[in-house]
């Protein structure tokens, strides 16, 4: 069986379907244009990272819309999530994204269920390989479509995205992205071969769609949890500041503002100086006793929460917004 690397399917997905403005405007334009694509091409993109999980989502998603409304014949044909000595590119692309979550969240996300979902997933790959096989051959095995359907399954909802079982249900947000789409995918080459409606697939969307968003929800409650403000200096009340009001964390791109940082804060005595700090992050200090109390503690929550805001993101992905759109779109 001769199995092609995602890479090497560039051509024919963007050959087969468009893709959103969201996805061209990552894309390499050396290597975009479908007209002037090829495997060379593709396999240097690859080489270069350019493939990423949110990209393989995306091509999954945005296919899956279009075959459904199209009244395509066959789907999964045009999608191959490769082989090869370095394993499937699913497989090991949704590996990465675990890692950089685990750098990310400190040593949450490895558990015995994510481990346990991780090898669904490759068994997952291997019996979409078979069905690829299947296709090639001219000789469509329903059965092996019926497994897929049974992983995809066990992938939607596993327990390690459950935060009724594992507290830190959160941190997988990006992965259940990744597991939303390969059912996604699944569901609609059983549309097309004429097993299920397409209704019944665009309800599947958005309940997975419903899922992810509380993922994302929780991720944004866990990113509200880190960093703190805190006073010192003899003017000031001492201690760690409690938060502003509610209307202060807003789960949306805040306007940016130039936050003026005094240097030349004086060394001692010290009158009262406000300072945001972020695990990861560079810590800012204004000095209240020039600026104002209530202002300095604004700038000061201001800056915290964008990066609160910007470490849900990383989290959840940077597809997030895109993809729960794209599963309620279908």
């Amino acid at each position: 069986m001769k199995i092609k690397t995602i890479a090497a399917t560039m051509a024919i997905l963007f050959g087969s379907f468009n893709t959103s403005a969201s996805t061209e405007e990552v894309i390499n334009p050396a290597i975009h244009s479908a007209d002037i694509l090829n495997i060379d091409q593709a396999n240097t993109a690859a080489a270069q990272g350019f493939i990423t999980g949110a990209l393989i989502r995306g091509w999954i998603l945005d296919g899956a819309k279009s075959a459904i409304k199209g009244g395509a014949k066959d789907f999964i044909s045009n999608l191959l999530f490769g082989g090869g000595p370095a394993g499937p590119q699913i497989v090991r692309l949704h590996s990465e994204d675990l890692e950089k979550i685990e750098s990310l969240v400190s040593g949450v996300v490895i558990n015995d269920a994510v481990y346990d979902a991780k090898s669904d997933l490759a068994a997952f790959s291997t019996t979409f390989d078979y069905y690829q096989d299947s296709l090639n051959s001219n000789q469509f095995d329903v059965s092996i479509l019926t497994s897929l359907l049974t992983y995809v399954n066990s992938l939607r909802h596993h327990r390690a995205y459950e935060a009724s079982y594992n507290t830190k249900a959160f941190a997988l947000t990006s992965s259940y992205s990744t597991m939303a789409a390969l059912n996604i995918a699944v569901l609609t080459e059983r549309h097309v071969k004429g097993f299920i409606s397409a209704a019944y697939v665009k309800n599947q969307g958005n309940l997975m769609a419903t899922k992810l968003e509380e993922l994302g929800s929780l991720a944004s409650s866990h990113a509200y949890t880190r960093g703190y403000v805190r006073s010192i200096g003899s003017r000031c009340w001492g201690g760690e500041f409690s938060n502003l009001e509610s209307n202060l964390y807003q789960e949306q791109t805040l306007n940016s503002v130039t936050i003026e940082i005094d240097e030349d804060a004086p060394m001692a005595p010290v009158d009262c100086l406000v300072t945001a700090s972020f695990p990861g992050k560079p810590s800012k200090t204004w000095n209240a006793s020039r600026i104002g109390r209530m202002e300095a503690e604004e700038m000061a929550y201001e800056y915290l929460n964008q990066m609160r805001i910007a470490y849900a993101a990383e989290i959840k992905g940077s597809d997030f917004n895109s993809v729960v759109a794209k599963l309620r779109g279908l």
